[in-house]
């Protein structure tokens, strides 16, 4: 297949898979929204956040430290390209991996805005500077991802239950990689880059030292 047929058959994959979309946003959402509830009517102690945050992130942070810009952005978007091809992974277990990475993963992202909102800083201006940024890649590269894997395990238990035949299931696999290579891996590229330049950046300039997790 020639590469405008592939272009043009991303967009029907996407529309194909509006519901496991609708499906895995919801899953993010409800994991930011209880994990920033959790967090703020029963606040643990913020050094387990720091914690769990310096396990999560410590080692390619300290990492970073001595890199130049391209260094960092090719580390974090190798990070977040392996927890897209995870997600994809996951899905062979009937999709059940995929669904619990995207909420704890959104349940990460709304305990630590409970602490950032606990410490006194607005919510609004940290989600404006801190996460929309390179947000708004990469989220979405996230959720399709997670959309992905969630996908391939539904069709994979229809498979195992008589409902799928095996070309569909080769389609869909198809049409996975197809959505990776073409949606996915560009989001998390252009995410990466901004996150290291733009975000941090304006984190440093706007925030400075104001947030600790201690």
């Amino acid at each position: 297949m020639r590469a405008p047929a592939l272009l043009a058959r991303v967009p029907k994959i996407l529309r194909a898979s509006r519901r496991y979309i609708f499906f895995t946003s919801i899953l993010f959402v409800t994991g930011v929204v209880f994990g920033y509830a959790a967090f703020r009517r029963h606040p643990v102690d913020s050094s387990w956040l720091f914690f769990l945050l310096d396990q999560k992130f410590g080692p390619m942070a300290r990492a970073m430290s001595t890199m130049h810009v391209t260094g960092m952005a090719g580390m974090v978007f190798w990070n977040n390209l392996k927890a897209a091809g995870l997600l994809v992974a996951g899905g062979v277990a009937f999709g059940v991996l995929p669904m619990i990475m995207v909420f704890l993963n959104g349940l990460l992202v709304g305990m630590v805005s409970g602490d950032v909102a606990r410490q006194g800083f607005g919510l609004v201006p940290f989600i404006l500077i801190g996460i929309l940024p390179h947000g708004m890649f990469e989220i979405p590269g996230y959720i399709i991802g997670g959309t992905l894997g969630i996908r391939l395990g539904f069709n994979i238990l229809g498979y195992q239950r008589g409902r799928q035949q095996g070309r569909g299931i080769r389609a869909v696999i198809l049409d996975t990689l197809l959505v990776l290579a073409l949606v996915v891996v560009p989001l998390l590229m252009a995410g990466s880059l901004v996150e290291v330049t733009v975000t941090r950046h304006l984190v440093e300039w706007v925030m400075g030292g104001a947030l600790r997790w201690h």
